[in-house]
């Protein structure tokens, strides 16, 4: 298969039948889809009672329960047998074009981002989209990554498909794609819309805790800039980091105060209203 798709899935069992069946109805059909369970669950059969199989779905595990996001990444990657690798959340959606788009331009660069448009999960109402229309770069940098509010979900060759750094769950997407721009330069970012990013009410991301969790991520990835390993990142690139994320701790301090007075407030939401380098104009 030309294309691995990498599908994290911890109880996942209410969505993961309609992220599958995204990635059924790609344009492009060279692909395999490798769902890795972090929770002890059987996808396979929760799959077929949601009347989803395909020869194309591989099924492995973590063998642990609830060890994060980034280590079922890692071994979806270590079981993934293409020459490009893509992910998909499992409460999220691919829209038809994603592989097509997106994988002639890897080819050529060795990595491209999609649009990405960011829905509430509750009404199906688009909150966001990471690029509005006419405010698409050609190529993302370090500087511009860390400007958005919206996840980014590349599609990479597989030589630069590295593993996700041990210990970093929130914000470990930005940190891959800093890596990954760090290895092979600014990625080229396709016009198309072709990932949904779903916003589910009380997901590790979008529930009350979750300002707390990224203060305390982005106060850890801060510190390892400025007196660590630097994420592995080059002096220059780890010095562009270091700013941008102190930045967006302040912004994330925002949304937390903001939740003083609207509790229901996701981020999101609140992205999407503020005039900031963050959060692109509402749509």
């Amino acid at each position: 298969m030309t294309v691995s798709v990498v599908i994290p899935a911890y109880r996942a069992q209410a969505t993961i039948a309609r992220a599958v069946e995204s990635l059924l109805a790609q344009t492009r059909t060279d692909w395999e889809g490798v769902i890795v369970s972090d929770d002890g669950t059987d996808y396979a059969p929760v799959l077929r009672m949601a009347g989803v199989n395909d020869e194309r779905l591989r099924f492995v595990s973590t063998g642990r329960v609830g060890s994060g996001c980034h280590r079922a990444r890692n071994a979806g990657l270590a079981a993934a047998s293409g020459a490009f690798i893509a992910a998909l959340d499992a409460d999220d959606l691919l829209l038809p074009g994603h592989l097509e788009t997106l994988r002639p331009i890897a080819a050529a660069n060795g990595a491209a981002f999609g649009n990405v448009r960011v829905v509430a999960e509750a009404t199906g109402a688009e909150i966001q989209r990471a690029f509005p229309a006419g405010r698409i770069p050609e190529r993302l940098d370090i500087a511009s990554l860390l400007d958005l509010s919206v996840p980014l979900l590349p599609l990479v060759a597989r030589e630069h498909a590295l593993p996700r750094l041990d210990g970093i769950e929130f914000g470990e997407d930005f940190v891959a794609n800093m890596r990954l721009i760090d290895r092979i330069g600014p990625v080229p970012v396709a016009s198309a819309c072709t990932y949904e990013y779903r916003v589910v009410d009380g997901s590790l991301c979008h529930d009350d805790a979750s300002a707390a969790r990224f203060e305390h991520s982005y106060s850890e990835l801060i510190e390892r800039l400025e007196s660590g390993d630097r994420l592995g990142l080059s002096p220059a690139n780890a010095a562009v980091a270091r700013a941008r994320l102190i930045e967006k701790r302040a912004f994330n301090r925002a949304f937390a105060a903001a939740r003083l007075n609207e509790p229901a407030l996701e981020f999101q939401t609140f992205a999407a209203r503020r005039s900031s380098p963050f959060s692109p104009a509402p749509i």
